[in-house]
């Protein structure tokens, strides 16, 4: 997907709260309901060259947690043919709906923007793309199930955090979640996705990098030079 610039609010940048700083950094501030329906059709060409804009209901929230939604290219949903559908018209004039309906939480789900009957970008809330991975390292899940892969999908209902007798915490807590495991035909496992939803799991599908290991041992500065490291001397 070829490197694209992040659209640029008109009306100012929001406060940012901190869940949502990593996708600010990366997308630019987000930008008010109005202004994305007075730009709907800039945004959503955008969107279809890679590019992520966020949404919040309200750019001049507080300190809270408000929700915030994008508008985002089809690869960033997991399932999109299980997902509600929008005609562009449709959406603009109900773009609050359609984010509430993206965000609701628990159970939001991604709306899918048509043109023509043809899908060319989704509404999603905006956490489910904190930590995605590369692109180039995420497992296509259709691509992987026909040539023989299987995906198993698991629940894990998290652990409770433990504090000492003087309050300390001894153990952080783990938050539940689910989690998706992906392996190939002759059962070797070659990627894993966590998320709070089956959704968000398999979007984080990803084969983990591939690392280069050597024989060599560690760099020590404070050792003596082995033979072959001394300087050659001339002789006269």
């Amino acid at each position: 997907m070829e490197e694209t610039t992040p659209i640029q609010p008109a009306d100012g940048a929001a406060r940012v709260p901190p869940r949502y700083k990593e996708l600010v950094e990366q997308w630019g501030a987000a930008i008010g309901v109005e202004e994305a329906r007075n730009r709907w059709g800039e945004l959503v060409t955008a969107t279809e060259n890679g590019a992520i804009t966020l949404v919040a209901m309200d750019t001049a929230a507080s300190l809270g947690y408000p929700t915030w939604a994008a508008i985002a290219p089809l690869d960033k949903v997991a399932d999109p043919g299980r997902c509600p559908v929008w005609p562009l018209t449709s959406a603009r004039p109900k773009l609050a709906d359609v984010i509430a309906e993206a965000t609701r939480f628990p159970d939001g789900t991604p709306q899918i923007l048509t043109r023509h009957r043809r899908p060319v970008a989704a509404v999603v809330a905006a956490l489910t793309l904190v930590d995605l991975p590369p692109d180039g390292e995420r497992i296509a899940v259709d691509a992987f199930l026909r040539e023989g892969g299987t995906i198993a999908l698991g629940f894990d209902p998290g652990q409770d955090g433990a504090t000492d007798d003087e309050g300390e915490v001894i153990q952080e807590p783990i938050p539940e979640g689910y989690f998706a495991v992906a392996k190939e035909p002759d059962g070797r496992e070659v990627g894993r996705g966590e998320g709070d939803t089956v959704a968000e799991a398999l979007l984080r599908l990803w084969r983990p990098p591939a690392h280069t290991y050597s024989d060599e041992p560690p760099y020590d500065p404070w050792a003596k030079p082995r033979p072959d490291d001394l300087p050659s001397t001339v002789q006269f």
